[in-house]
Protein backbone atom coordinates (compact mmCIF):
# COMPACT_ATOMS: atom_id res chain seq x y z
CA UNK A 1 0.00 0.00 0.00
CA UNK A 2 1.21 3.63 -0.65
CA UNK A 3 -0.13 7.20 -0.62
CA UNK A 4 -0.79 8.46 -4.44
CA UNK A 5 -1.95 11.92 -5.43
CA UNK A 6 -6.01 12.48 -5.53
CA UNK A 7 -7.69 12.56 -8.48
CA UNK A 8 -10.89 11.94 -9.91
CA UNK A 9 -9.17 8.44 -11.32
CA UNK A 10 -8.35 7.90 -8.27
CA UNK A 11 -12.30 8.56 -6.79
CA UNK A 12 -13.75 6.54 -9.71
CA UNK A 13 -11.53 3.71 -9.21
CA UNK A 14 -12.44 3.88 -5.36
CA UNK A 15 -15.87 4.46 -5.63
CA UNK A 16 -15.98 1.56 -7.75
CA UNK A 17 -14.53 -0.76 -5.03
CA UNK A 18 -17.12 0.63 -2.93
CA UNK A 19 -15.70 3.18 -0.87
CA UNK A 20 -17.84 6.38 -0.99
CA UNK A 21 -16.12 8.40 1.75
CA UNK A 22 -12.37 9.78 2.29
CA UNK A 23 -11.42 10.71 6.27
CA UNK A 24 -8.91 12.58 7.00
CA UNK A 25 -6.95 13.95 10.36
CA UNK A 26 -4.93 16.28 8.73
CA UNK A 27 -5.21 19.66 9.14
CA UNK A 28 -8.07 21.48 7.23
CA UNK A 29 -5.37 24.10 6.54
CA UNK A 30 -2.89 21.47 5.35
CA UNK A 31 -1.72 21.68 1.80
CA UNK A 32 -1.27 17.76 1.42
CA UNK A 33 -4.12 16.15 3.49
CA UNK A 34 -3.65 12.41 3.93
CA UNK A 35 -6.78 10.82 3.11
CA UNK A 36 -8.56 7.10 4.04
CA UNK A 37 -11.03 5.73 2.16
CA UNK A 38 -13.96 4.31 4.13
CA UNK A 39 -17.36 3.09 3.16
CA UNK A 40 -20.48 4.18 5.86
CA UNK A 41 -23.97 4.20 5.38
CA UNK A 42 -24.26 8.05 4.18
CA UNK A 43 -27.82 8.65 4.90
CA UNK A 44 -27.05 7.76 8.44
CA UNK A 45 -23.82 8.57 8.77
CA UNK A 46 -24.31 12.55 7.77
CA UNK A 47 -27.37 12.87 10.75
CA UNK A 48 -26.57 15.41 12.93
CA UNK A 49 -27.57 13.18 15.84
CA UNK A 50 -24.95 10.34 14.86
CA UNK A 51 -21.92 10.34 17.46
CA UNK A 52 -19.78 9.36 14.79
CA UNK A 53 -20.64 12.14 12.37
CA UNK A 54 -20.78 14.59 15.23
CA UNK A 55 -17.35 13.46 16.17
CA UNK A 56 -15.81 14.60 13.07
CA UNK A 57 -17.52 18.07 14.02
CA UNK A 58 -15.45 19.00 16.22
CA UNK A 59 -13.61 22.12 15.45
CA UNK A 60 -10.43 21.34 17.82
CA UNK A 61 -10.24 17.84 16.24
CA UNK A 62 -9.87 18.90 12.70
CA UNK A 63 -11.06 15.68 11.86
CA UNK A 64 -12.79 15.87 8.17
CA UNK A 65 -13.92 14.26 5.47
CA UNK A 66 -14.90 14.13 1.83
CA UNK A 67 -17.72 12.50 -0.02
CA UNK A 68 -16.43 11.02 -3.02
CA UNK A 69 -19.62 10.85 -5.38
CA UNK A 70 -20.00 14.91 -4.06
CA UNK A 71 -16.20 15.50 -4.82
CA UNK A 72 -16.67 14.08 -8.52
CA UNK A 73 -19.65 15.95 -9.26
CA UNK A 74 -18.57 19.38 -7.69
CA UNK A 75 -15.22 19.76 -7.56
CA UNK A 76 -12.30 20.30 -10.57
CA UNK A 77 -9.66 18.02 -10.94
CA UNK A 78 -7.27 21.34 -9.98
CA UNK A 79 -8.92 21.52 -6.82
CA UNK A 80 -8.40 17.93 -5.59
CA UNK A 81 -5.47 18.22 -2.98
CA UNK A 82 -3.64 15.90 -0.77
CA UNK A 83 -2.94 12.47 -1.14
CA UNK A 84 -5.02 8.62 -0.65
CA UNK A 85 -3.52 5.92 0.83
CA UNK A 86 -4.70 3.04 -1.37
Amino acid sequence: MQFIKLTHYVLRSLRDKGYNILRSTSSLSSENPSWYPDTVDLDDFTHWENNEFRLLNIPMEEKHLLVIEDALKNIDEVDLIGEVWV
